[in-house]
């Protein structure tokens, strides 16, 4: 069976290091305009780092990445599929050996007037789901959703109706095929989903986080 492996990283408490990142993503850094941003997206680009060169067992400056059709970062030279989502304080990365891998981690909203957003853009069965469930419901399909469309390499306005809905782990069909959709567990307040291509179902590996800190 496919193993996926995941790390869910707390920037909150996690050492930025920037000289991992390269040159590109210095770049991405220098245009947040708030500190706390800039911190996130360190720690978060650092850790994915990390995790890569030490399954590749190569330095972190050694991983190299390129951009799909639609943005979606891969690994040059395409040894292993990663994928990485951020949201709020914590940082997500999965990793799969030979399946193209999507994740998401949400940040429930109480404020946000998630009704109204899932009558716009979620399939009518979800959108009751919705609206009996809350923003925490919505943050479930959502983050569901997008792992999906990260997997496909899709745009996520592409993937805003596709029907997520159901018990976990979900197959799910989209364009290009099958892709099985798992949730994650998550800290209180936030909601997480992995999906891989395929019908075939996989194993979730969760890792400590505190193996990429450095010292």
């Amino acid at each position: 069976m496919t193993v996926v492996d995941v790390w869910l990283v707390d920037a909150a408490v996690t050492a930025a290091e920037p000289a991992l990142l390269d040159a590109a993503e210095r770049a991405r850094h220098a245009a947040l305009g708030h500190s706390v941003d800039r911190h996130r997206f360190v720690v978060a680009h650092a850790a994915v780092r990390r995790v890569v060169a030490a399954r590749l067992g190569v330095p972190p400056a050694e991983v190299c990445w390129t951009r799909g059709p639609n943005g979606k970062p891969l690994l040059v030279g395409g040894a292993l599929e990663v994928n990485l989502s951020h949201s709020g304080d914590l940082v997500l990365i999965a990793v799969a050996g030979d399946r193209p891998v999507g994740v998401d981690v949400q940040q429930v909203l109480p404020g946000l007037d998630v009704v109204a957003m899932a009558e716009r853009f979620y399939p009518p069965a979800e959108a009751a789901l919705v609206a009996s469930g809350g923003p925490g419901r919505f943050a479930e399909l959502w983050a569901r959703k997008e792992a999906v469309v990260k997997a496909a390499g899709d745009r996520l306005t592409r993937g805003l109706s596709l029907p997520v809905a159901g018990p976990s782990p979900w197959s799910v069909a989209h364009d290009d095929g099958a892709y099985v959709v798992a949730d994650l567990d998550a800290p209180d307040g936030f909601r997480a989903a992995v999906a891989l291509a395929g019908a075939e179902p996989f194993e979730v590996r969760a890792h400590d986080p505190n193996v990429l800190t450095h010292r």
